[in-house]
């Protein structure tokens, strides 16, 4: 049993960063696929395009709106997570791992919930609830928040495992190696959709910058330790908390839950924990 546990260890980015619902819930449940299609010929990026695969199949399922269809839904979005959990525990297992990849499994999470909050919309405006504003309006201003709260958590993410654990670049040194990587393929004939993606990801990557362009350093010791703590409340506002309650909302057949913490309670603790993080790391930086 501990060698298992450290096998799973291994595979994870690292457990100061994740989410305490995937480490307890779906991390496990990915491990164990994991453990049985390593021995195939399988890439993180095919197990990317099947997430989007079954995203689809999700959406349509809520777009039914009836409590079943929600049901079933639910089970497929928690399913479409857990693949891709595994797509990044198989880049670490097999160090098979590229920037392309990250972009292509980013990319498939904001496809995943684009086509679910599309068929959730339909569904809603089937279903007949009563809600002040129309299911159309509220799944877009759904998008929006949930959207906010993933850039904060995910660039906050990065940097704790770039400046405090050296496991991966900064979101600046990222910036830099996409422009040049651009720029080397701005020579070459095709590849459109390898330069569509990744102007996508700068576009991305810059909105998420909060500093100025100024570079700065920091002690990883004292990053650590400054950051530890809010990186795990801000997991608290991480797409997998999203998920989890959108789940819990469909098994209910009650959408409000997923609502409330969207709109009230995900928002103001992302804005706190966001202040504070700033302040943290103004006071812990060392500009260059």
């Amino acid at each position: 049993m501990n060698k298992l546990f450290q096998e799973f260890k291994i595979l994870l980015k690292d457990i100061s960063v994740e989410e305490l619902v995937d480490i307890y819930i779906f991390r496990p449940f990915a491990f164990l696929i994991v453990k049985i299609i390593s021995r195939f010929p399988i890439t993180p990026n095919q197990l990317s395009f099947i997430a989007m695969f079954f995203g689809v199949i999700c959406g349509i399922f809520y777009s039914k709106g009836d409590p079943t269809s929600f049901v079933i839904a639910g089970l497929l979005y928690g399913f479409i997570h857990i693949i891709d959990c595994c797509d990044g525990m198989i880049a670490r297992l097999k160090n098979c791992g590229t920037l392309n990849g990250r972009i292509i499994d980013g990319f498939g999470d904001y496809f995943n919930a684009l086509v679910i909050y599309v068929g959730l919309a339909f569904g809603l405006s089937k279903a007949g609830f009563e809600f002040v504003v129309s299911p159309w309006l509220l799944m877009v201003f759904a998008g929006i928040c949930t959207t906010f709260n993933a850039m904060v958590f995910d660039y906050y993410k990065n940097e704790f495992m770039a400046h405090a654990l050296g496991k991966m670049n900064s979101t600046q040194e990222d910036i830099d190696l996409f422009i040049d990587k651009l720029r080397r393929l701005k020579q070459v004939k095709g590849k459109f959709y390898v330069k569509f993606v990744i102007r996508v990801y700068l576009i991305y990557s810059k909105v998420q910058m909060t500093k100025t362009s100024k570079m700065v350093k920091y002690d990883p010791q004292t990053y650590y330790e400054k950051n530890k703590l809010l990186i795990r409340l801000l997991g608290l506002i991480g797409p997998t908390f999203h998920i989890l309650v959108l789940m819990i909302s469909s098994f209910l057949y009650k959408l409000e839950i997923f609502f409330y913490y969207t709109f009230v309670a995900a928002n103001i603790w992302t804005i706190v924990i966001w202040i504070i993080q700033i302040k943290n790391n103004k006071r812990i930086a060392i500009n260059l």
